[in-house]
């Protein structure tokens, strides 16, 4: 049955479990006057009656009264949705992100990350849905309930935090924020639990293994094309190997992020120059052996943690070689769309083009434009194109729910497409470039419409 939407209020009646609507939604939700049913909110449900409005016959103004929202766990009025599912009628969805470092500030409730969340949040002006940010130590599994932040409107325009229970959602984003934070017992006895719930769908589960995507893809016809050489555990003679083939190797580790332990070695005439990123800046060192190389580089770096990857010859802006991270979402059909392309531009002597390392942020159009004129858009949509072919190949892959991907990939000379990584939990400091605004803006409400999708709303 149809989705409707509605504006929710609230009557100040402790004794009554009723839900008020106007005549116009009887028939829409197939319901009469005084029927007893059962009403959901996310995996929270009570017995209650139905009663006709007869003041506001044709408004959407629904009222519930205050003992039926006490007990379901509604938290806000507004603009929500009605759904009627076999014999239960659903208000919602009910979205709910999960993320560790809550705590019971309501000015900070995520200390330094509560900016990220607040621009998360602020994504459901208009969608109609309820949602908020939990940790897994909020849950009481046995009443179905969660002590909740959400974002609110105040009269005067602006925003407060508010702290509420609220009943389990009906689908759940997961926001866990590094890897470390993921091998807490609290974490852990969480994602177990909600595993074994039933019928809650969970999206953007856990960080992804560099191999392990590589392993997936590269025997996939349909996109390996896009997938360079790669090597775990690389010995000496794996990585002279890769030399032999191509003058430019990189040895990453297999959970890095943000480009930290990334190592280039590159072929010379009479030796190999091998390049890195510390603390106190980039590094660059000269050696005629590889076997010396090779030492140096493991010498404080496990080998059963890196991997070695054929270099790409990287096409180059100002002389400085860049890649895009195309940021994809699945949308409310549940198909991947790309919400964001951005060129990020290596900085001087840097091994990678990140941004931490000196690296340059520009909108991907901009530079694509710069570099081919009127064909731009044309290696755009050969740059989307394959990214989406490579989110779905990775979604099949994994046979999980993904919401959202950040995918790192680069063209090479000659104009072929390359993927060099996949980011299960992308960071969204590409999003910082004045001209990617609205971008960003298209991406936070993505996130909503796939949990929308999911939540079958």
């Amino acid at each position: 049955m149809e989705t409707i939407r509605v504006r929710l209020r609230f009557l100040s009646h402790p004794h009554v479990c009723g839900i008020v609507l106007p005549a116009q939604l009887f028939q829409k939700l197939d319901l009469r006057p005084r029927q007893r049913i059962t009403v959901m909110l996310g995996k929270k449900e009570i017995v209650a009656t139905v009663l006709q409005d007869q003041r506001n016959p044709d408004s959407n103004i629904v009222k519930v009264t205050s003992l039926m929202r006490t007990e379901l766990g509604i938290p806000h009025g507004g603009l929500i949705s009605l759904k009627r599912e076999g014999d239960a009628l659903r208000i919602g969805p009910s979205i709910g992100i999960v993320t560790t470092g809550l705590r019971r500030d309501p000015r900070m409730p995520i200390g330094q990350r509560t900016s990220f969340f607040h621009k998360l949040l602020q994504a459901q002006e208009g969608k109609g849905v309820f949602y908020f940010i939990f940790s897994p130590h909020d849950v009481d599994w046995n009443n179905h309930r969660v002590n909740a932040w959400f974002l609110r409107r105040t009269k005067s325009g602006g925003y407060v935090w508010r702290r509420l229970t609220t009943a389990i959602p009906d689908v759940v984003y997961d926001r866990i924020p590094s890897r470390s934070a993921e091998k807490h017992e609290a974490v852990k006895a969480f994602k177990y639990k909600l595993a074994n719930y039933p019928h809650i769908p969970v999206f953007n589960q856990g960080f992804f293994n560099k191999w392990r995507i590589h392993q997936l893809l590269y025997p996939n016809p349909e996109v390996n094309q896009h997938i360079p050489e790669t090597y775990t555990s690389p010995n000496l003679q794996t990585l002279r190997n890769l030399l032999r083939k191509y003058p430019i190797v990189y040895l990453k580790p297999k959970n890095g992020s943000l480009g930290y332990g990334i190592i280039k070695v590159t072929r010379q005439a009479k030796g190999y120059d091998v390049s890195y990123h510390t603390g106190s800046g980039n590094v660059k060192r000269f050696f005629s052996k590889l076997s010396s190389l090779y030492q140096h580089v493991f010498r404080t770096r496990r080998i059963s943690s890196y991997l070695a990857q054929q270099g790409i010859p990287l096409l180059t802006f100002h002389g400085r070689p860049f890649d895009f991270r195309v940021h994809l979402h699945k949308n409310q059909l549940n198909e991947w769309v790309v919400s964001c392309t951005a060129a990020k531009v290596a900085g001087s002597g840097s091994v990678t083009t990140h941004v931490r390392t000196g690296g340059t942020v520009i909108p991907g159009d901009d530079l694509l434009r710069h570099l081919f004129g009127k064909q731009h858009a044309m290696v755009m949509d050969r740059v989307k194109e394959a990214s989406i072919r490579l989110a779905s190949a990775i979604e099949q892959a994994k046979a999980m729910e993904l919401g959202e991907l950040g995918l790192d990939i680069g063209i090479d000379t000659r104009g072929h497409v390359w993927m060099f990584e996949a980011n299960s939990k992308p960071g969204r400091s590409i999003f910082k470039h004045a001209r990617l605004k609205q971008a960003d803006k298209e991406s936070r409400k993505l996130l909503v419409d796939y949990s929308c999708y999911l939540a079958n709303f």
